[in-house]
Protein backbone atom coordinates (compact mmCIF):
# COMPACT_ATOMS: atom_id res chain seq x y z
CA UNK A 1 0.00 0.00 0.00
CA UNK A 2 2.32 3.07 -1.00
CA UNK A 3 1.72 6.59 -0.63
CA UNK A 4 1.67 8.32 -4.10
CA UNK A 5 0.82 12.19 -5.17
CA UNK A 6 -1.61 12.84 -7.42
CA UNK A 7 -0.16 14.61 -10.37
CA UNK A 8 -3.40 17.26 -10.97
CA UNK A 9 -4.26 17.58 -7.62
CA UNK A 10 -1.27 17.12 -5.49
CA UNK A 11 -3.09 15.07 -3.19
CA UNK A 12 -1.45 11.83 -1.40
CA UNK A 13 -3.46 9.07 -0.90
CA UNK A 14 -3.22 5.28 -0.56
CA UNK A 15 -2.67 2.68 -3.36
CA UNK A 16 -3.46 -0.74 -2.40
CA UNK A 17 -3.13 -3.13 -5.13
CA UNK A 18 -2.80 -6.55 -5.88
CA UNK A 19 -2.58 -9.50 -8.47
CA UNK A 20 -5.10 -11.27 -9.88
CA UNK A 21 -5.02 -15.21 -9.76
CA UNK A 22 -3.22 -16.66 -12.68
CA UNK A 23 -6.04 -18.80 -13.52
CA UNK A 24 -8.37 -15.76 -13.93
CA UNK A 25 -6.44 -14.64 -17.17
CA UNK A 26 -8.46 -17.34 -19.50
CA UNK A 27 -11.46 -16.32 -18.41
CA UNK A 28 -11.03 -12.68 -18.56
CA UNK A 29 -8.42 -11.71 -21.15
CA UNK A 30 -8.18 -8.16 -20.73
CA UNK A 31 -7.87 -8.42 -17.00
CA UNK A 32 -4.69 -5.78 -15.55
CA UNK A 33 -1.85 -7.41 -14.62
CA UNK A 34 -2.67 -5.60 -10.91
CA UNK A 35 -6.14 -4.87 -9.61
CA UNK A 36 -5.68 -1.58 -7.88
CA UNK A 37 -8.13 1.32 -5.37
CA UNK A 38 -7.35 4.53 -4.24
CA UNK A 39 -7.82 5.18 -0.46
CA UNK A 40 -7.34 8.24 1.77
CA UNK A 41 -4.48 8.92 3.79
CA UNK A 42 -5.54 7.66 7.14
CA UNK A 43 -7.58 4.98 5.86
CA UNK A 44 -5.18 2.17 6.03
CA UNK A 45 -7.43 0.41 7.75
CA UNK A 46 -10.20 -0.11 4.58
CA UNK A 47 -7.52 -0.20 2.65
CA UNK A 48 -6.06 -3.29 3.69
CA UNK A 49 -9.67 -5.01 4.57
CA UNK A 50 -9.95 -4.56 1.27
CA UNK A 51 -6.89 -6.35 0.26
CA UNK A 52 -7.96 -8.85 2.56
CA UNK A 53 -11.28 -9.71 1.24
CA UNK A 54 -9.38 -10.07 -2.03
CA UNK A 55 -7.14 -12.57 -0.72
CA UNK A 56 -9.90 -14.73 0.68
CA UNK A 57 -11.73 -14.72 -2.69
CA UNK A 58 -8.70 -16.00 -4.32
CA UNK A 59 -7.55 -18.50 -1.97
CA UNK A 60 -11.38 -20.35 -1.85
CA UNK A 61 -11.49 -20.01 -5.62
CA UNK A 62 -14.73 -17.11 -5.73
CA UNK A 63 -12.57 -14.43 -6.77
CA UNK A 64 -14.40 -12.38 -9.45
CA UNK A 65 -13.13 -8.48 -10.97
CA UNK A 66 -14.42 -5.93 -8.95
CA UNK A 67 -16.02 -4.58 -12.05
CA UNK A 68 -17.97 -8.00 -12.28
CA UNK A 69 -19.54 -7.76 -8.65
CA UNK A 70 -19.79 -3.99 -9.14
CA UNK A 71 -22.61 -5.27 -11.77
CA UNK A 72 -23.93 -7.77 -9.30
CA UNK A 73 -24.68 -5.09 -6.68
CA UNK A 74 -26.36 -3.18 -9.11
CA UNK A 75 -29.18 -5.88 -9.54
CA UNK A 76 -29.55 -5.44 -5.63
CA UNK A 77 -29.76 -1.68 -5.78
CA UNK A 78 -32.04 -0.70 -8.98
CA UNK A 79 -35.82 -1.43 -8.37
CA UNK A 80 -38.16 -3.23 -10.94
CA UNK A 81 -39.76 0.63 -10.96
CA UNK A 82 -36.42 2.25 -12.17
CA UNK A 83 -35.62 -1.22 -14.66
CA UNK A 84 -38.61 -1.05 -16.41
CA UNK A 85 -38.72 2.60 -16.95
CA UNK A 86 -35.28 2.46 -18.48
CA UNK A 87 -36.33 -0.89 -20.45
CA UNK A 88 -38.81 1.50 -22.24
CA UNK A 89 -36.51 4.60 -23.35
CA UNK A 90 -34.07 2.06 -24.13
CA UNK A 91 -35.86 -1.49 -25.92
CA UNK A 92 -35.33 -1.37 -29.19
CA UNK A 93 -36.81 -4.12 -31.75
CA UNK A 94 -35.27 -7.14 -33.07
CA UNK A 95 -34.28 -5.10 -36.50
CA UNK A 96 -33.18 -2.62 -33.99
CA UNK A 97 -35.42 0.04 -34.42
CA UNK A 98 -36.95 1.59 -31.00
CA UNK A 99 -40.40 1.27 -30.12
CA UNK A 100 -43.39 2.83 -31.58
CA UNK A 101 -44.83 5.15 -29.29
CA UNK A 102 -48.06 4.07 -29.01
CA UNK A 103 -46.63 0.59 -27.97
CA UNK A 104 -44.60 2.76 -25.05
CA UNK A 105 -47.64 4.16 -23.97
CA UNK A 106 -49.38 0.67 -23.75
CA UNK A 107 -46.34 -0.50 -21.79
CA UNK A 108 -46.42 2.71 -19.58
CA UNK A 109 -50.13 1.70 -18.66
CA UNK A 110 -49.54 -2.45 -17.87
CA UNK A 111 -46.66 -0.85 -15.39
CA UNK A 112 -48.39 1.78 -13.75
CA UNK A 113 -52.01 -0.55 -13.85
CA UNK A 114 -50.68 -3.81 -12.74
CA UNK A 115 -46.80 -4.48 -12.59
CA UNK A 116 -45.77 -1.60 -10.55
CA UNK A 117 -48.00 -2.33 -7.65
CA UNK A 118 -46.93 -5.38 -6.80
CA UNK A 119 -43.48 -5.31 -7.94
CA UNK A 120 -42.22 -1.56 -8.49
CA UNK A 121 -40.33 -1.22 -5.29
CA UNK A 122 -38.58 -4.41 -5.12
CA UNK A 123 -34.90 -4.46 -6.48
CA UNK A 124 -34.14 -6.83 -9.05
CA UNK A 125 -32.59 -9.48 -7.73
CA UNK A 126 -34.98 -9.97 -4.71
CA UNK A 127 -37.60 -10.75 -7.04
CA UNK A 128 -38.24 -14.98 -7.52
CA UNK A 129 -40.73 -16.73 -8.18
CA UNK A 130 -43.10 -16.33 -5.66
CA UNK A 131 -43.31 -12.71 -6.26
CA UNK A 132 -44.06 -13.33 -9.92
CA UNK A 133 -46.82 -15.60 -8.75
CA UNK A 134 -48.35 -13.04 -6.54
CA UNK A 135 -48.44 -11.08 -9.58
CA UNK A 136 -50.18 -13.52 -11.61
CA UNK A 137 -52.72 -13.90 -8.99
CA UNK A 138 -53.59 -10.34 -8.31
CA UNK A 139 -55.14 -10.30 -11.77
CA UNK A 140 -58.25 -11.74 -11.71
CA UNK A 141 -59.24 -13.47 -14.70
CA UNK A 142 -63.17 -14.52 -15.01
CA UNK A 143 -65.10 -17.40 -15.46
CA UNK A 144 -66.41 -15.95 -19.12
CA UNK A 145 -62.26 -15.19 -19.52
CA UNK A 146 -62.74 -11.50 -18.32
CA UNK A 147 -58.92 -10.46 -17.84
CA UNK A 148 -57.49 -13.37 -19.87
CA UNK A 149 -56.38 -11.46 -22.35
CA UNK A 150 -54.64 -7.98 -20.91
CA UNK A 151 -53.00 -10.51 -18.67
CA UNK A 152 -51.41 -12.10 -21.19
CA UNK A 153 -50.13 -9.15 -22.89
CA UNK A 154 -49.08 -7.96 -18.98
CA UNK A 155 -47.05 -11.19 -18.61
CA UNK A 156 -45.27 -10.66 -22.50
CA UNK A 157 -43.97 -7.70 -21.03
CA UNK A 158 -42.78 -8.74 -17.74
CA UNK A 159 -41.52 -12.02 -19.69
CA UNK A 160 -39.73 -9.57 -21.38
CA UNK A 161 -38.15 -7.37 -19.03
CA UNK A 162 -36.60 -10.46 -17.18
CA UNK A 163 -34.99 -12.01 -20.37
CA UNK A 164 -33.26 -8.67 -21.20
CA UNK A 165 -31.86 -8.43 -17.73
CA UNK A 166 -30.93 -11.67 -18.11
CA UNK A 167 -29.14 -11.46 -21.23
CA UNK A 168 -28.05 -7.97 -22.45
CA UNK A 169 -24.12 -8.02 -21.09
CA UNK A 170 -23.47 -4.83 -18.97
CA UNK A 171 -19.45 -4.90 -20.00
CA UNK A 172 -16.90 -6.63 -22.29
CA UNK A 173 -16.90 -9.68 -20.28
CA UNK A 174 -21.04 -10.47 -21.05
CA UNK A 175 -21.57 -9.68 -17.27
CA UNK A 176 -25.50 -9.70 -17.05
CA UNK A 177 -27.37 -7.84 -14.33
CA UNK A 178 -29.03 -11.12 -13.57
CA UNK A 179 -28.30 -14.95 -13.63
CA UNK A 180 -31.69 -16.48 -13.66
CA UNK A 181 -34.97 -15.67 -14.52
CA UNK A 182 -37.74 -15.70 -12.19
CA UNK A 183 -40.63 -15.61 -14.54
CA UNK A 184 -40.87 -19.20 -14.47
CA UNK A 185 -44.73 -19.54 -15.04
CA UNK A 186 -46.33 -19.18 -19.06
CA UNK A 187 -49.75 -17.21 -19.34
CA UNK A 188 -51.38 -18.91 -22.47
CA UNK A 189 -53.13 -16.71 -25.21
CA UNK A 190 -56.44 -17.13 -24.44
CA UNK A 191 -58.84 -18.46 -27.04
CA UNK A 192 -61.64 -17.05 -28.55
CA UNK A 193 -64.81 -18.41 -29.96
CA UNK A 194 -65.90 -14.90 -31.21
CA UNK A 195 -67.27 -15.05 -34.62
CA UNK A 196 -64.82 -12.85 -36.32
CA UNK A 197 -65.09 -13.36 -39.75
CA UNK A 198 -68.61 -14.00 -39.74
CA UNK A 199 -69.92 -10.73 -41.95
CA UNK A 200 -71.43 -11.58 -44.72
CA UNK A 201 -71.25 -9.01 -48.20
CA UNK A 202 -74.90 -7.58 -47.80
CA UNK A 203 -74.20 -7.07 -43.69
CA UNK A 204 -71.11 -5.45 -44.90
CA UNK A 205 -72.83 -3.15 -47.49
CA UNK A 206 -75.51 -2.39 -44.63
CA UNK A 207 -72.65 -1.33 -42.41
CA UNK A 208 -70.77 0.73 -45.01
CA UNK A 209 -74.35 2.66 -46.16
CA UNK A 210 -74.80 3.73 -42.65
CA UNK A 211 -71.21 4.99 -41.51
CA UNK A 212 -71.02 8.81 -43.31
CA UNK A 213 -69.92 9.20 -46.63
CA UNK A 214 -66.10 10.30 -46.37
CA UNK A 215 -65.59 6.88 -44.07
CA UNK A 216 -67.56 4.34 -45.51
CA UNK A 217 -64.52 3.25 -47.61
CA UNK A 218 -63.03 2.26 -44.79
CA UNK A 219 -64.80 -0.51 -44.29
CA UNK A 220 -64.11 -1.75 -47.55
CA UNK A 221 -60.55 -1.47 -47.41
CA UNK A 222 -60.46 -3.21 -43.86
CA UNK A 223 -63.11 -5.75 -44.35
CA UNK A 224 -62.22 -6.75 -48.16
CA UNK A 225 -58.90 -5.70 -48.86
CA UNK A 226 -57.95 -6.79 -45.20
CA UNK A 227 -55.80 -3.76 -44.34
CA UNK A 228 -55.14 -2.63 -40.86
CA UNK A 229 -57.32 0.76 -39.97
CA UNK A 230 -53.86 2.36 -39.71
CA UNK A 231 -52.82 1.53 -42.87
CA UNK A 232 -56.07 2.49 -44.15
CA UNK A 233 -55.90 6.36 -42.35
CA UNK A 234 -52.45 6.87 -43.70
CA UNK A 235 -53.03 6.38 -47.88
CA UNK A 236 -52.51 9.27 -49.87
CA UNK A 237 -54.35 10.01 -53.68
CA UNK A 238 -51.24 8.41 -54.83
CA UNK A 239 -50.98 5.08 -53.63
CA UNK A 240 -54.27 4.41 -55.80
CA UNK A 241 -53.85 3.20 -59.08
CA UNK A 242 -56.93 2.75 -60.89
CA UNK A 243 -57.22 0.60 -64.85
CA UNK A 244 -58.68 3.13 -66.87
CA UNK A 245 -60.83 0.72 -68.24
CA UNK A 246 -62.61 -0.18 -64.50
CA UNK A 247 -61.31 -3.67 -64.32
CA UNK A 248 -59.28 -2.99 -61.29
CA UNK A 249 -56.79 -1.74 -59.87
CA UNK A 250 -53.80 -1.35 -56.90
CA UNK A 251 -53.36 -0.38 -53.74
CA UNK A 252 -49.40 0.32 -51.98
CA UNK A 253 -49.58 0.23 -48.49
CA UNK A 254 -46.56 1.45 -47.06
CA UNK A 255 -47.29 3.05 -44.17
CA UNK A 256 -49.54 3.63 -40.81
CA UNK A 257 -50.91 5.84 -39.20
CA UNK A 258 -51.49 6.19 -35.33
CA UNK A 259 -52.84 8.37 -32.90
CA UNK A 260 -50.72 9.09 -29.83
CA UNK A 261 -50.55 11.34 -26.95
CA UNK A 262 -48.20 14.68 -27.07
CA UNK A 263 -48.33 17.20 -24.55
CA UNK A 264 -51.29 16.32 -23.14
CA UNK A 265 -52.99 16.02 -26.66
CA UNK A 266 -53.64 13.68 -29.10
CA UNK A 267 -52.20 13.59 -32.64
CA UNK A 268 -51.95 11.17 -35.31
CA UNK A 269 -48.79 9.99 -36.33
CA UNK A 270 -48.05 8.25 -39.64
CA UNK A 271 -44.76 6.08 -39.35
CA UNK A 272 -44.01 2.89 -40.47
CA UNK A 273 -46.19 -0.33 -40.72
CA UNK A 274 -46.44 -2.85 -38.64
CA UNK A 275 -44.11 -5.08 -39.77
CA UNK A 276 -41.37 -5.23 -43.13
CA UNK A 277 -43.87 -7.81 -44.99
CA UNK A 278 -47.16 -5.45 -44.39
CA UNK A 279 -45.77 -3.15 -47.01
CA UNK A 280 -47.83 -4.53 -49.89
CA UNK A 281 -49.25 -4.12 -53.01
CA UNK A 282 -52.88 -5.24 -53.20
CA UNK A 283 -54.73 -5.83 -56.18
CA UNK A 284 -58.54 -4.27 -56.27
CA UNK A 285 -61.83 -6.21 -57.43
CA UNK A 286 -63.49 -4.64 -59.99
CA UNK A 287 -66.73 -4.13 -57.43
CA UNK A 288 -64.82 -2.15 -55.55
CA UNK A 289 -63.77 0.60 -58.28
CA UNK A 290 -67.20 2.34 -58.28
CA UNK A 291 -67.13 3.32 -54.57
CA UNK A 292 -63.27 4.43 -54.76
CA UNK A 293 -63.93 6.63 -57.79
CA UNK A 294 -67.09 8.32 -55.98
CA UNK A 295 -64.65 8.60 -53.08
CA UNK A 296 -61.46 10.29 -54.39
CA UNK A 297 -64.00 12.56 -56.67
CA UNK A 298 -65.78 14.05 -53.74
CA UNK A 299 -64.05 13.94 -50.91
CA UNK A 300 -60.03 13.74 -51.89
CA UNK A 301 -58.63 16.89 -52.97
CA UNK A 302 -56.42 16.60 -56.36
CA UNK A 303 -52.95 16.04 -55.21
CA UNK A 304 -50.34 13.31 -54.90
CA UNK A 305 -49.83 13.83 -51.42
CA UNK A 306 -53.44 14.47 -50.41
CA UNK A 307 -55.42 11.84 -47.46
CA UNK A 308 -57.99 9.52 -48.43
CA UNK A 309 -59.61 10.42 -44.91
CA UNK A 310 -59.64 13.53 -42.94
CA UNK A 311 -61.70 15.18 -40.55
CA UNK A 312 -64.90 16.82 -41.77
CA UNK A 313 -63.87 20.29 -40.27
CA UNK A 314 -60.12 19.99 -39.92
CA UNK A 315 -59.57 18.93 -43.67
CA UNK A 316 -56.29 17.27 -42.20
CA UNK A 317 -55.73 13.44 -41.20
CA UNK A 318 -58.71 12.09 -39.72
CA UNK A 319 -58.34 11.17 -36.20
CA UNK A 320 -59.18 6.94 -35.46
CA UNK A 321 -61.31 7.86 -33.06
CA UNK A 322 -63.44 10.10 -35.05
CA UNK A 323 -64.03 6.46 -37.52
CA UNK A 324 -64.25 4.68 -34.38
CA UNK A 325 -67.50 6.84 -33.15
CA UNK A 326 -68.94 6.54 -36.81
CA UNK A 327 -68.32 2.74 -36.76
CA UNK A 328 -70.26 2.36 -33.30
CA UNK A 329 -72.97 4.38 -34.64
CA UNK A 330 -73.40 2.49 -37.66
CA UNK A 331 -73.19 -0.53 -36.06
CA UNK A 332 -76.50 -0.18 -34.66
CA UNK A 333 -77.87 -1.30 -38.61
CA UNK A 334 -77.19 -4.96 -38.13
CA UNK A 335 -78.51 -5.83 -34.84
CA UNK A 336 -76.39 -9.08 -34.51
CA UNK A 337 -73.55 -7.58 -34.93
CA UNK A 338 -74.02 -4.47 -32.73
CA UNK A 339 -75.22 -7.47 -30.00
CA UNK A 340 -71.53 -8.75 -30.25
CA UNK A 341 -70.06 -5.67 -30.19
CA UNK A 342 -67.81 -6.31 -33.30
CA UNK A 343 -64.83 -3.82 -33.37
CA UNK A 344 -64.33 -2.49 -36.59
CA UNK A 345 -60.44 -4.19 -36.45
CA UNK A 346 -62.78 -7.86 -36.59
CA UNK A 347 -63.62 -6.65 -40.36
CA UNK A 348 -59.69 -7.16 -41.44
CA UNK A 349 -60.44 -11.06 -39.52
CA UNK A 350 -63.35 -10.93 -42.00
CA UNK A 351 -61.59 -9.98 -45.07
CA UNK A 352 -58.97 -12.90 -44.45
CA UNK A 353 -61.42 -15.16 -43.54
CA UNK A 354 -62.75 -14.80 -47.10
CA UNK A 355 -59.18 -14.83 -48.68
CA UNK A 356 -58.39 -18.57 -46.98
CA UNK A 357 -61.61 -19.73 -48.44
CA UNK A 358 -60.54 -19.54 -51.95
CA UNK A 359 -57.10 -20.35 -51.82
CA UNK A 360 -55.69 -23.12 -50.32
CA UNK A 361 -52.10 -21.69 -50.26
CA UNK A 362 -51.38 -20.00 -46.78
CA UNK A 363 -48.69 -18.20 -47.72
CA UNK A 364 -51.52 -16.80 -50.14
CA UNK A 365 -53.52 -15.66 -47.16
CA UNK A 366 -49.93 -14.47 -45.37
CA UNK A 367 -49.57 -11.93 -48.72
CA UNK A 368 -52.97 -10.34 -48.31
CA UNK A 369 -52.42 -9.74 -44.98
CA UNK A 370 -48.87 -8.31 -44.44
CA UNK A 371 -48.27 -11.35 -42.39
CA UNK A 372 -44.42 -12.91 -41.65
CA UNK A 373 -45.31 -15.50 -39.19
CA UNK A 374 -47.95 -18.96 -40.07
CA UNK A 375 -48.73 -18.67 -36.49
CA UNK A 376 -50.08 -14.97 -37.12
CA UNK A 377 -51.87 -16.41 -40.39
CA UNK A 378 -53.79 -18.74 -39.26
CA UNK A 379 -55.09 -16.63 -36.38
CA UNK A 380 -57.29 -14.44 -39.21
CA UNK A 381 -58.67 -17.49 -40.17
CA UNK A 382 -62.61 -18.59 -38.34
CA UNK A 383 -65.29 -21.05 -39.31
CA UNK A 384 -68.52 -18.98 -40.24
CA UNK A 385 -71.95 -19.86 -39.47
CA UNK A 386 -72.85 -20.41 -42.83
CA UNK A 387 -69.60 -22.64 -42.93
CA UNK A 388 -70.86 -24.31 -39.54
CA UNK A 389 -74.60 -24.88 -40.95
CA UNK A 390 -73.06 -26.81 -44.38
CA UNK A 391 -70.87 -28.78 -41.70
CA UNK A 392 -74.41 -29.58 -39.90
CA UNK A 393 -76.21 -30.62 -43.07
CA UNK A 394 -73.68 -32.59 -44.03
CA UNK A 395 -73.14 -34.75 -41.32
CA UNK A 396 -77.05 -34.91 -41.56
CA UNK A 397 -77.26 -35.94 -44.78
CA UNK A 398 -74.45 -38.43 -44.37
CA UNK A 399 -76.71 -39.78 -41.07
CA UNK A 400 -79.65 -40.03 -43.63
CA UNK A 401 -77.83 -41.49 -46.12
CA UNK A 402 -76.30 -44.16 -43.74
CA UNK A 403 -79.88 -44.91 -42.53
CA UNK A 404 -81.07 -46.30 -46.00
CA UNK A 405 -78.01 -48.48 -46.95
CA UNK A 406 -78.84 -52.47 -46.65
CA UNK A 407 -75.86 -53.03 -44.82
CA UNK A 408 -74.40 -50.10 -43.16
CA UNK A 409 -72.26 -51.87 -40.36
CA UNK A 410 -69.21 -52.62 -41.89
CA UNK A 411 -68.69 -49.13 -43.70
CA UNK A 412 -69.54 -48.01 -40.24
CA UNK A 413 -66.67 -50.03 -38.86
CA UNK A 414 -64.58 -48.91 -41.68
CA UNK A 415 -65.22 -45.08 -40.71
CA UNK A 416 -64.81 -45.27 -37.00
CA UNK A 417 -61.35 -47.25 -37.54
CA UNK A 418 -60.13 -45.05 -40.08
CA UNK A 419 -60.73 -42.37 -37.28
CA UNK A 420 -58.70 -44.17 -35.05
CA UNK A 421 -55.70 -44.52 -37.23
CA UNK A 422 -55.52 -41.05 -38.32
CA UNK A 423 -56.02 -40.07 -34.28
CA UNK A 424 -53.41 -41.99 -33.26
CA UNK A 425 -50.84 -41.34 -36.35
CA UNK A 426 -51.40 -37.32 -35.62
CA UNK A 427 -50.92 -38.13 -31.61
CA UNK A 428 -47.80 -40.06 -32.27
CA UNK A 429 -46.62 -37.48 -35.00
CA UNK A 430 -47.15 -34.43 -32.02
CA UNK A 431 -45.00 -36.38 -30.23
CA UNK A 432 -41.97 -36.40 -32.20
CA UNK A 433 -39.11 -33.48 -33.24
CA UNK A 434 -40.49 -30.60 -35.41
CA UNK A 435 -38.31 -31.92 -37.91
CA UNK A 436 -39.06 -35.32 -38.34
CA UNK A 437 -42.53 -34.92 -37.72
CA UNK A 438 -42.37 -32.32 -41.01
CA UNK A 439 -40.09 -35.05 -42.94
CA UNK A 440 -42.34 -37.87 -42.63
CA UNK A 441 -45.47 -35.76 -43.31
CA UNK A 442 -43.90 -34.88 -46.32
CA UNK A 443 -43.66 -38.57 -47.37
CA UNK A 444 -47.76 -38.76 -46.98
CA UNK A 445 -50.23 -38.25 -49.91
CA UNK A 446 -51.19 -34.61 -49.84
CA UNK A 447 -55.06 -36.00 -48.69
CA UNK A 448 -53.71 -37.97 -45.65
CA UNK A 449 -51.14 -35.13 -45.19
CA UNK A 450 -53.95 -32.15 -44.67
CA UNK A 451 -56.29 -34.81 -42.68
CA UNK A 452 -52.72 -34.87 -39.93
CA UNK A 453 -52.37 -31.60 -39.62
CA UNK A 454 -56.19 -31.07 -38.89
CA UNK A 455 -56.35 -33.44 -35.98
CA UNK A 456 -52.97 -31.51 -34.46
CA UNK A 457 -53.38 -28.26 -31.82
CA UNK A 458 -53.49 -24.94 -32.91
CA UNK A 459 -49.88 -24.41 -31.71
CA UNK A 460 -48.54 -27.44 -33.00
CA UNK A 461 -50.56 -26.99 -36.45
CA UNK A 462 -48.89 -23.35 -36.78
CA UNK A 463 -45.40 -24.45 -36.41
CA UNK A 464 -45.84 -27.55 -38.81
CA UNK A 465 -46.84 -25.89 -41.14
CA UNK A 466 -44.15 -23.58 -40.74
CA UNK A 467 -41.56 -26.22 -41.11
CA UNK A 468 -43.56 -27.88 -44.00
CA UNK A 469 -42.82 -24.33 -46.42
CA UNK A 470 -39.51 -23.26 -45.44
CA UNK A 471 -37.60 -23.77 -48.78
CA UNK A 472 -40.48 -23.58 -50.68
Amino acid sequence: MPVKTDAKSGRKYLEARYQPPVSAYSKWPGLPKRITRRFPVGFETEAERWLNEAETAIRMDTWQPPRIEEDSRKAEAVTFAQYSAAYLQEHRKANGEPIAPTTRQKYEQYLRDDLLPILGDMTMAAIGPKDIQRWADSMKVGKAGEGASIKRHVWELLSAIFKEACSKPLDEDGTTLLQNNPVLLKVDRPDSNRAYGDVSMDELNTLAEAMPGRFSLVLYLVGVLSLRPGEAYALQRRDIELAEDGSGGVVHVTKSAKGIMKNGHKVMEVGSTKTKGSVRDLELPPFLIPHIRHHLDTYVEDRPNAWLFTGERTRGLVFDQSVRNAWYRARKAVPRLEQRRLRLYDLRHRALTEVAKHTNSIKAVMAQGGHTQVSTAMHYQHVTESERGKILAGIEAEGEAAEHKESPQHDTESGRQDVQELEALASALESMDLEVRAQVLKGLPSVRRNEVLACFSKQVQAETMQELLKGI
